[in-house]
């Protein structure tokens, strides 16, 4: 973890006396690159197979498929088709995602979800607008914390829980270089924190995500439909071991 510097301390205790207004602005997409609208069709689909794998995403933009025209296009789906091609099973898939992207959001629509002990994955993607809106990090460790032990509770022993890393994306909004430090360096705290977190819970593991890369910019615009389909594959290939 990056040692945070006395400039950095002041500067966030400031940020904290505005940070409401600044959490508005971020989450109303005013000062990102990366906002987009969600996708409108079911969340949730089956591809046939022997030995069905039910796997459901969670969070994030991993669960939110954000910037893509069909949920088809996202993480949830492309990781069921990663796991087709490597295990030759069938596989069911499901995303979930809430109107505020932020790791509160995500604790209230999993604590709504029936039939938790059915998915065999569970992927959280927790953190990246939480960073962006200089939540605390303290009370999102215990969100996270607390969360995953109930997630721990509800599933099955043969569940897998995989937590991803907070994705950087300091170089993507527009903010001054002090700003964009400050993200990146909360970014790495809030991966530490989750890291540590999975350590902790049972049938729970971090994971890091691939990094954002020039390939996922076509004609200079941000693909997200490259990134979620590089994510899925990554996660097809981590998990598919786990399945025996």
């Amino acid at each position: 973890m990056h040692r945070e510097t006395f400039r950095l301390r002041v500067l966030r205790a400031c940020l904290a006396l505005v940070r409401p207004l600044i959490a508005l602005n971020y989450v109303a997409g005013a000062p990102k690159r990366l906002s987009a609208g969600v996708p409108d069709d079911a969340s949730y689909g089956l591809i046939d197979g022997p030995r069905l794998v039910h796997l459901l995403v969670l969070g994030g933009l991993s669960g939110s498929s954000v910037g893509v025209r069909s949920n088809e296009l996202g993480v949830a789906h492309q990781f069921a088709k990663g796991l087709v091609r490597s295990t030759g099973r069938g596989v069911e898939w499901e995303s979930v995602a809430s109107s505020r992207p932020r790791l509160a959001a995500t604790v209230a629509s999993v604590r709504g979800l029936d039939g938790l002990g059915s998915f065999d994955f569970i992927v959280l993607s927790p953190g990246v607008m939480d960073v962006l809106s200089f939540a605390s990090l303290p009370l999102w460790s215990k969100e996270l914390e607390h969360l995953l032990a109930f997630l721990a509770e509800k599933t099955s022993p043969r569940a897998l829980v995989v937590v991803t890393g907070i994705l950087d994306v300091s170089n993507y909004v527009q903010v001054g270089p002090m700003l964009s430090r400050m993200l990146s360096h909360d970014s790495a705290r809030f991966s530490a924190a989750a890291a540590a977190a999975c350590a902790r819970t049972p049938k729970t593991e971090f994971l890091e995500m691939p990094p954002v890369e020039k390939s996922d910019f076509i004609d200079g615009a941000f693909s997200y439909a490259t990134l979620y389909r590089r994510w899925g594959a990554f996660l097809a290939a981590r998990v598919t071991a786990h399945l025996g």
